[in-house]
């Protein structure tokens, strides 16, 4: 696993990032997993695995901030008298800067690796939140070179709705990305369509040898864990032994056993010799 340096320094509360883990229960969901329980966020594990890809921005103020839009105008709820350096005026360490839109203190300086830059998103919880309180944070790249604290922009909430700041909790995730790129986009030829409608053909017809969580929602719905069976496969020995797994399932001639992450393939014809000597 490669790794990357991210240096900081903060200013006044200000909280290093931190990695990004599921909260069972809380935003991922809860422990709820088998037949008759609803389907939660942590069962999937692209977003499990998209949603731990990152670091989180966390709100270091103790006091409490609701950020609300009435006639048109966003407005910041909260004494910030006892936030020293904004005690003199007790104003909040929010502003509105833009139509539709205000921006909110990092107390943060970050520098990635050179080439790199720091990408700003929505906090994973944003999209599995169902009160409309989770701040939504504007997507932005924040280049190495920049020598001060940043400014995080969210997109206001609506007449009516409300946005809520606490201490501790996650507001915002970052990446780090390369700083320029640029994509080559290519059809994929026969031979790799074929391939992967090969694979494809095999993971249906093998399902009930590869999963070993099959179950049915609250309402019916069935649900199974192939591709996280596969995906650990995949992930630890690649595409090539993935396929292999999946040709020797389907082999009449052999006995194929999944221990743990591995794949072992015992050829009975062998083992018939070694029983006759």
């Amino acid at each position: 696993m490669d790794k990357l340096e991210i240096k900081y320094r903060t200013y006044f509360k200000g909280v290093p990032p931190k990695k990004i883990k599921l909260k069972i229960p809380g935003w991922s969901g809860s422990k709820e997993h088998g037949d008759g329980s609803k389907p939660q966020p942590w069962h999937c594990v692209p977003f499990v695995e998209g949603s731990t890809y990152g670091l989180e921005l966390i709100y270091p103020f103790e006091t409490e901030c609701v950020v609300t839009k009435k006639d048109g105008k966003i407005k910041f709820l909260g004494d910030f008298s006892n936030e020293s350096p904004w005690s003199e005026s007790g104003d909040p360490p929010f502003s509105s800067f833009a139509q539709d839109h205000y921006g909110f203190t990092s107390s943060l300086n970050l520098k990635p690796p050179e080439g790199f830059s720091i990408r700003i998103e929505p906090h994973p919880r944003f999209f599995t939140d169902t009160s409309g309180t989770v701040p939504i944070a504007v997507p932005g790249h924040i280049q190495r070179w920049w020598p001060r604290i940043f400014f995080v922009v969210f997109k206001s909430p609506k007449e009516g709705e409300k946005h809520i700041f606490k201490c501790g909790e996650p507001y915002a995730s970052l990446l780090v990305v390369p700083s320029k790129i640029d994509y080559d986009l290519k059809k994929m030829s026969e031979k790799e369509v074929n391939s992967m409608n090969l694979r494809d053909s095999r993971i249906v017809n093998s399902k009930k040898s590869i999963c070993k969580h099959n179950w049915h929602d609250h309402v019916g719905n069935n649900f199974d864990d192939k591709y996280k069976q596969l995906n650990k496969i995949c992930g630890i020995h690649g595409e090539e032994h993935l396929d292999e797994y999946l040709r020797s399932i389907q082999c009449p001639k052999r006995n194929t056993k999944l221990i743990g992450n591995f794949v072992k393939v015992k050829n009975e014809t062998l083992q018939n010799k070694k029983k006759k000597k």
